[in-house]
Parts: structure tokens; sequence; C-alpha cells
């Protein structure tokens, strides 16, 4: 590695380790919120393969691009930028099969279907949008309820920094592996 390459590959080390560690910080959520269980008992959502995998392809990158800056070899330097991208892949797929997307409510011609019916009728909550007597009633009961001041919610911009700095990493990782190959101008 040349010593133009060098604060590249620092740099690009130093967004990886800011990308891992919100990459943490969401799988320990997911963990913790019972997302692992929830998947496994019901088979809905992102298969644990997929999240594991991408946590395991980016850590592994990591480790490599961490011996290719301690030793200057470039093939470890592309097999880094290579890792990076199979965990960049793997992150698109967990951010698809996690995005949720509209679901009609009736079948065609609007009819409710069967199924939610019988859920209907077997005492299973009710949709969101119907008003149940308990509502009423706490309505009655209260029906001024205290204000809240409205808070920040910046649950969901934690993956989009997560995608932006794995952006950030493949693209420094790219430019520190070219320019070790390249060498000063």
């Amino acid at each position: 590695m040349t010593s133009s390459a060098r604060p590249l590959a620092f740099a690009a080390v130093t967004s990886w380790v800011l990308t891992a560690s919100i990459g943490a910080y969401m799988l320990r959520t997911w963990i913790a919120r019972g997302g692992l269980r929830r998947q496994r008992a019901t088979g809905v959502g992102v298969p644990p393969a997929v999240v594991f995998g991408h946590a395991s392809a980016a850590l592994t990158g990591l480790a490599i691009w961490i011996a290719f800056v301690g030793t200057r070899w470039d093939p470890l330097g592309w097999i880094g930028v290579g890792m990076v991208t199979v965990a960049i892949g793997l992150g698109l797929c967990t951010v698809t099969l996690w995005t949720p997307y509209p679901v009609a409510e009736g079948g065609p011609g609007g009819d409710v279907p069967a199924e939610k019916t019988a859920r209907a009728s077997w005492g299973v909550a009710p949709p969101a949008d119907t008003v149940t007597d308990e509502m009423i009633a706490g309505l009655l009961a209260d029906p001024f309820p205290a204000r809240r001041r409205p808070g920040l919610k910046l649950a969901p911009f934690v993956p989009v920094v997560h995608g932006f700095a794995a952006l950030a990493t493949f693209m420094l990782a790219v430019l520190a592996a070219v320019s070790a190959i390249l060498g000063p101008f």
C-alpha cells in the first residue's frame, strides 16, 4: 500500500467501525424485541440467515480490511471490498424484506375475506380502525387526556444512517484499494 492510500484505508476503517456499531445496535434491538423469536414462530419477516449473514459478512470484511491496513498486501484490500459488497447486498435484501408493502383489505369487489370475519368472531383483536367499547369508555372517563409534547422520533433514521455509512465505507474501500495498486502519481 502506498502512502497516498493509507489515509483512505484508515478512513474506510473508521467508516466501517461506525457502520458496524450502528448495525450492532439494530441487531441487538431486533433480538431484544423478539424479532428472532417471532420470525421462527410465524415464519414471517426476514429469515435469520439473511440478518446474521449480513452481520457476518460485514464483520469478516472488517477483519480482512484491518489485516490489509496492517500488512499492506493489496489482495487483502480487494477481498475486503468483495466482503463489503456481499454485506451491502445482504443488507439490501434485509431492507427489502423488512419494508412493508400495501395489502388490500377486501378481495375482488371489496368483499371482506372470510378469514377476517372469522378472526373477529373468535375474539382476536379488532383492526386498528375499529372503535371498541373500551375505547369509548376510556374517552368518557377521561375526555381530555394530558397533552404530551411531540417527541422527536429518530428511530427511522438509524437504518438510513447505517445505509449511507455502508455506502461511504464501500466508496472509501474501493478508492483505497485502487490507489494502493496505482501508487503515487
